[in-house]
């Protein structure tokens, strides 16, 4: 008896509309500067990009752990994919690279010019053949973590297909010890680190070491929330502190580990008042778009300098109409191209080959669930 797999789990819709909000912040800051008290704060919100991480990792992991032995898993879960990234993704490039050239040729210049070769975006290699791909042009720039998630997609699955549990588990720690190593030598022979696939593979890794462990059998939710609550109060302040002392080589392993304590405890801690914001239906609906947020905020930021608005108000003010204009934006795309493209998944349904296949999954998102609604 097959059965499809049915599981989200609200708290980390939440953290997701958690985690563009601060990256949204952060490239405010940086495009328009605020006030200095809070620059500071802003300045950290590049961390969102950690947080998203580690929950594709989690979640993708958990799926191919379900279904790994169901029939069509490599049909079924890279056809799902493609559905979630592909549409968005090419009207953005087709909108960078064809309208707005023919729109304005001085554009067009400026455009390839920041983002060449043009022809690494259909193939996701931005990260690789781009010397600065967070510095290409408009809504270009935020690509690259999408191309590391692509990337990742590539290949997770066919190692999910053939290792244990276990022997991803301890795949997934080899790997989180081994990134920092990885980057001090590779920062100190010159080498761009920020947006290279081997370099940022801490939060994927620990959302999949994440995914194996609530899956083991002796797997008991209250074990480790002490252990969490510590990871988090050690690992956020080190974070901050790298970050300011521009120590990238060891950062991004504090900003993973951090933000994987927060992806357990916001599943399993029943603390009400830890979980009273996550269940906020503005951050739930936040999460729900945050992929056409992501993709297409910068396109507000072009729409507040070709208004000249940055210039004339309170950069609070102008931020908080890069909100409106990226809300606006994502909304027309969730409903105009995203869903009707996402309903295309029931051809590709993810199934468990038995029932007692994958169970810990749907435990897991129940149990989540429950704690959402209790508080």
């Amino acid at each position: 008896m097959s059965g499809k797999l049915r599981e989200k789990i609200p708290q980390l819709d939440a953290l997701r509309g958690i985690a563009i909000l601060l990256v949204i912040a952060h490239n405010a800051s940086l495009h328009y500067g605020t006030t200095s008290y809070l620059h500071p704060l802003l300045d950290r919100g590049w961390m969102g990009v950690d947080l998203f991480f580690v929950l594709s990792g989690f979640l993708i992991s958990g799926i191919l752990l379900d279904t790994k032995e169901s029939p069509n898993y490599f049909r079924n879960f890279y056809a799902r994919r493609i559905l979630r990234i592909w549409p968005l993704y090419y009207c953005l490039l087709a909108f960078m690279f064809v309208l707005l050239p023919h729109v304005s040729a001085a554009q067009g210049v400026a455009i390839f010019a920041k983002s060449s070769p043009w022809w690494a975006y259909p193939f996701f290699l931005q990260n690789f053949l781009l010397p600065l791909s967070t510095d290409a042009s408009g809504p270009l720039g935020v690509t690259w973590s999408l191309a590391i998630e692509e990337q990742f997609y590539l290949v997770w699955p066919i190692i999910v297909r053939f290792l244990s549990k276990r022997q991803l588990a301890i795949l997934a720690i080899v790997e989180i010890a081994a990134s920092p190593v990885l980057r001090y030598f590779l920062a100190a022979h010159h080498i761009h680190i920020y947006a290279n696939f081997f370099c940022r593979l801490d939060g994927l890794m620990l959302g999949a070491f994440l995914a194996a462990l609530v899956r083991w059998k002796d797997f008991v939710r209250e074990r480790y929330i002490g252990f969490a609550l510590a990871v988090l109060a050690v690992a956020t302040p080190l974070a901050v502190i790298m970050d300011l002392r521009r120590a990238e080589w060891i950062v991004f392993t504090f900003t993973s580990l951090a933000a994987g304590a927060i992806v357990y405890l916001a599943m399993f801690w029943r603390q009400k008042w830890f979980q009273w914001p996550l269940a906020n239906r503005f951050l739930l609906f936040t999460g729900t778009i945050s992929y056409g947020l992501f993709l297409l905020h910068k396109i507000a930021f072009a729409g507040v300098d070709g208004l000249h608005v940055n210039s004339v108000v309170h950069p609070f003010v102008t931020l908080g109409v890069i909100l409106l204009g990226s809300y606006v934006l994502a909304i027309i795309s969730w409903n105009v191209l995203e869903q009707p493209c996402l309903r295309l998944k029931r051809f590709f349904e993810l199934r468990r080959r038995s029932a007692g296949s994958g169970v810990r999954g749907a435990e897991i998102a129940a149990s989540a669930a429950h704690v959402g609604q209790a508080s």
